[in-house]
């Protein structure tokens, strides 16, 4: 029982502790905004970037796993014909 309050308190807190530091930039941004005669639009532009470069993260990834993907089934497929090539006779031969 113990834990599970000092769990909610913990969370409490920390969550509180955003709330007024992200509020408090947040003010210190808009005075900066108004005193130069700019909207606050500059503040989804950054977080798109991050999104964007964490998508050409993960899309470079894929690329690269699809690649080793193909030259994988490559291989095997050489190694299924190879193996078939010598299991299998061939029509007017005798397997010894």
């Amino acid at each position: 029982m113990r834990f599970i309050i000092g769990l909610l308190l913990g969370l409490g807190l920390g969550f509180v502790a955003t709330v007024v530091l992200t509020s408090g930039k947040n003010r210190h941004r808009e005075a900066e905004g108004a005193e130069s005669g700019e909207e606050g639009f500059g503040e989804n532009h950054d977080t798109m970037a991050g999104l964007r470069r964490a998508m050409q993260g993960l899309q470079e990834q894929m690329q690269e796993a699809l690649k080793e993907a193909r030259e994988a089934a490559r291989e095997a497929e050489k190694e299924m014909r190879a193996r078939y090539a010598r299991d299998v006779p061939k029509p007017g031969r005798e397997r010894s």
